[in-house]
């Protein structure tokens, strides 16, 4: 069995207590070593939780082994809480800064917590230092800081993944098999779709707002820099979008090059766009739409809550439906953590009207992927990419894709302050390039 890999921590705010459950479960591929934030108080906190999730897990696994129904699920059980128990007894070192976590030669891959405007100088000095990289998304908030995100990846050959989980799913992996399959035909049109809902207390500024999810009485947060261009970078489509429009884009796999939209704070005080509406040309000649809302009331209205996607060829089309849901109750540390862990499953739905065969042939494609679990977390896309690293394999969806993300997002930005088409790639001296750029309707 290979040596777990040696995580670094930077970022220690409220969605590090999340990672603090995830890299308990995972101590027996990767072992958080190290935690940076600038508050201090924080870095420490998150060390002491992060010890005791690993003690706890260590427990819990321990408790699964007495009671396995087999002899292969009392061995994983059994190493599990080996590996785990091992985590707890090692001396998580804090520092102030990412470039101080980054001297930490125990350090193998940095995890990046820190918020949307965060994220570029992280990663590229850990690029630079060796070190693989695991982000929050999205991934930057201007396509300058995009760009050079991926040089510094591509240079350095290490492993990168920004989290989007709904990538991950059983249904997004087999729609990504069917576009590339050709048995869908020539491509007409790709539409991609998020309605979401989120009261005018979600962006209170200083107050403390629970995230609407079961046991959110415990899990409150500040968002000071939430619905701020220079906090958050964007709203509906930037930072609430990509969770479809990433995996959207990776699926359509045809550039979008040109794009006209309406997008700004509707029915919100805010500054960033909490609506927008799109019509989007491929690189492939398809056209189609992108739609993203923050204030779409979704209870019982709508399938695909989570997001949904419609691609029409000249002989099938298919429909993929994401959904929300939550696995039992992860680990407990002293912070009274007790919330189900989120996870996603993509229901894809083929249909022709006068081609059986490329029917046919479509439905057959779920025999390749029943080895993907049908519901993705957290949990899982984290594992898969500390697997990558381990074992040298390539992440599932490249860095790239939550590039162009941020690329069309800004196009769609100064597509609707200028109300004109802009075509991509945007010029480098556009202010919308550099992220200067912003609605300011």
């Amino acid at each position: 069995m290979k040596d777990p890999v040696k995580v670094g921590i930077a970022g220690c705010g409220g969605i590090s207590r999340l990672y603090t459950g995830i890299y308990a479960g995972l101590a027996d591929i990767a072992q958080v070593v190290a935690v940076a934030d600038p508050v201090a108080g924080l870095a420490k906190a998150r060390a002491k939780a992060l010890t005791e999730a690993y003690a706890a897990e260590a427990h819990k696994a321990q408790v699964l082994a007495a009671n396995a129904r087999s002899d292969k699920d009392r061995e994983t059980q059994i190493i599990k809480s080996k590996a785990a128990f091992a985590a707890s007894n090692v001396n998580i070192r804090v520092y102030p800064s990412h470039e101080e976590l980054l001297n930490d030669q125990e350090v193998q891959a940095l995890t990046l917590l820190t918020s949307p405007k965060i994220r570029a100088e992280p990663t590229i000095a850990a690029a630079e230092s060796g070190r693989h990289v695991f982000t929050e998304g999205p991934l930057a908030a201007s396509v300058e800081e995009a760009d050079a995100m991926v040089s510094a990846v591509r240079k350095a050959g290490i492993k990168f993944h920004a989290q989007v989980m709904d990538r991950y799913p059983r249904g997004m992996v087999l729609a990504k098999k069917a576009v590339e399959s050709g048995y869908l035909g020539k491509m007409g049109s790709a539409n991609v779709e998020r309605n979401s809902y989120h009261p005018a207390s979600y962006w209170q500024f200083g107050g403390k707002v629970g995230l609407n999810t079961p046991g959110s009485s415990n899990h409150t947060m500040l968002r000071t820099w939430m619905g701020t261009w220079e906090g958050e970078g964007g709203g509906s489509v930037f930072h609430h979008g990509r969770y479809i429009i990433d995996p959207f884009l990776w699926v359509v796999g045809s550039r979008v090059v040109e794009v006209f939209a309406y997008a700004g704070p509707m029915l919100r005080d805010i500054e960033t766009d909490s609506l927008c509406q799109a019509v989007v040309k491929f690189s492939n000649g398809a056209t189609g739409m992108i739609h993203t809302s923050l204030i779409t009331h979704t209870t019982g209205l709508l399938r695909g809550a989570r997001g949904r996607i419609l691609i029409i060829g000249d002989d099938a089309a298919m429909a993929i439906y994401n959904e929300t849901g939550y696995d039992s109750i992860a680990t407990f540390t002293s912070e009274n953590d007790q919330s189900p862990r989120l996870n996603i499953r993509s229901d894809t739905i083929f249909a022709s009207n006068d081609n059986p065969e490329a029917l046919e042939a479509l439905e057959s494609l779920r025999s390749e992927v029943q080895g993907i679990p049908e519901k993705a977390s957290h949990d899982y896309q984290t594992r898969k990419f500390m697997e990558s690293i381990i074992n040298d394999t390539d992440p599932l969806v490249p860095i790239e894709i939550p590039h162009h993300h941020v690329e069309v997002t800004r196009a769609i930005f100064k597509s609707a302050e200028e109300h004109q088409p802009v075509t991509l790639p945007l010029n480098k001296n556009d202010p919308f390039y550099s992220g200067k750029g912003r609605i300011t309707l």
